[in-house]
């Protein structure tokens, strides 16, 4: 008999610094509940990597003086040092500037564009460069980042968007229809009275402020 397929993956950790301890803590966590799915006898694939892109990465690779590329081989390298040296066994080690992911995102990146999925626009708010967000005036807090505090920048920018606000009924009724879709119960309450309802906003995904992105390949000075 074929075995039952579970696919399993962490948050991908991001390479502007060293790996912290709450990183080592989330893929021992998810190493546990992929060997346990083994011993069930399921047909496991358990993913794990790195993401390598965006401004605070070319910002610290400047600082440190050398390219971005050098910069997240070297802190890729030392995650999956840990990870492989906790003995954890993921089977497939991603990292966002392989040739073939790249590729896939372009590829991703064309088709949502051909369907109306994704617009270009202009964005304008106050950005936080260590989260990499956008925010308006009243989402800030005493003036600041609201995730992490730190200040804000007024930019202006023109981005392409990624219709989320179109999907929003479809993720209630689907969220709705199926009670295990997301759990604990409590996760599920918090998206949908705090992320859903209120309505979803579009998602800035494209820059045009830096360079270590995946480029646009059909307007190459965004970058994804």
């Amino acid at each position: 008999m074929e075995k039952k397929k579970f696919y399993m993956t962490t948050a991908i950790a991001y390479t502007s610094a060293k790996p912290h301890i709450g990183n080592t803590y989330e893929i021992v966590l998810a190493d546990a509940i992929a060997r346990h799915k083994r011993m069930e006898g399921f047909d496991v694939f358990f993913c794990t990597g790195t993401d390598e892109h965006g401004q605070k990465i070319e910002e610290k690779a400047e600082a440190a003086g050398v390219t971005p590329k050098a910069y997240v081989d070297k802190v890729s390298g030392e995650v999956r040092k840990i990870w492989d040296t906790m003995n954890t066994t993921y089977d497939y080690f991603i990292r966002t500037t392989d040739v073939p992911h790249e590729k896939v995102v372009q590829k991703i990146f064309k088709k949502m564009y051909e369907k109306g999925d994704i617009y270009k626009s202009e964005y304008e708010g106050m950005y936080c460069t260590p989260c990499e967000s956008f925010w308006t005036e009243s989402q800030l807090v005493n003036g600041c980042c609201p995730d992490c505090g730190r200040p804000v920048q007024p930019a202006k920018e023109e981005a392409y968007f990624f219709k989320m606000s179109k999907y929003a009924d479809r993720l209630i009724q689907y969220i709705e229809d199926n009670p295990d879709f997301i759990v604990p119960e409590s996760r599920k309450k918090e998206m949908i009275n705090n992320f859903l309802k209120p309505g979803l906003q579009d998602l800035c995904v494209s820059r045009t402020s830096f360079k270590w992105g995946i480029p646009v390949d059909f307007d190459p000075k965004h970058v994804v």
